[in-house]
């Protein structure tokens, strides 16, 4: 099994907690430059699945291709290859409410790309690119949810990963910041990045439509 840059192959996973899997010979297939949902009832394993793509979550049988990288057989102590590649955003914002917009996209960047150079650069860069600019020296309780949610967006893009992970991003904000959301990662996949976004927002899906990935309990499909 080989896995394609910025492509997403899952064949037979079996995964969870204890004896319960929450996947069982779950297969699932996501080409590079895709942009793709994961629509599922809270309990049917969108955040596992996250997990699993992140080189969080080791799966207890099958094959996991992230970027080319084969995650189910990276050591532990090797996941921050992982992380290079690949971002993640959460519905939480995981903002240090001492740091500024500037730096907390700045710290975390150069910890874990640590021979980066101009890391300043690349954190500015991705501020403006989500619309903050202005915004550099602001600390997260001054800005709105909806500008500390992209605060956390470009802190996950600011390296230019190939593969951006959003689960429940827009969770938090109100229905105008969700949409700037799912139109600020429909921007960075027109620029090149595969995205894949968990949501259990219907009215996105129908103003944004996109393939999605359906997980239902017992039963895992690929719809369209």
């Amino acid at each position: 099994m080989e896995g394609l840059p910025g492509s997403i192959q899952l064949h037979h996973v079996t995964a969870g907690y204890g004896k319960d899997p929450v996947f069982s010979r779950f297969s699932l297939s996501v080409k590079p430059g895709e942009f793709v949902y994961v629509l599922g009832p809270s309990g049917s394993g969108k955040s596992t699945l996250f997990k699993i793509l992140y080189g969080a979550l080791r799966p207890q049988r099958g094959l996991v291709m992230v970027d080319g990288i084969a995650v189910h057989r990276l050591p532990s102590r090797h996941t921050a290859s992982i992380r290079r590649r690949v971002s993640c955003v959460f519905q939480t914002y995981e903002l240090l409410p001492h740091l500024s917009a500037l730096e907390n996209v700045l710290l975390p960047l150069r910890l874990a790309h640590p021979r980066i150079r101009d890391p300043k650069g690349f954190a500015l860069d991705a501020l403006e690119l989500v619309g903050l600019q202005d915004k550099l020296h602001e600390l997260p309780g001054n800005l709105s949810g909806g500008q500390q949610q992209r605060v956390a967006v470009a802190r996950a893009v600011a390296h230019q990963p190939r593969i951006l992970l959003a689960d429940e991003p827009t969770g938090n904000v109100d229905s105008d910041g969700s949409a700037e959301i799912v139109e600020l990662f429909m921007q960075l996949n027109q620029l090149g990045s595969t995205v894949v976004m968990a949501t259990h927002d219907q009215l996105l899906l129908s103003w944004y439509p996109a393939p999605v990935i359906e997980l239902r309990p017992a039963l895992f499909e690929m719809a369209s």
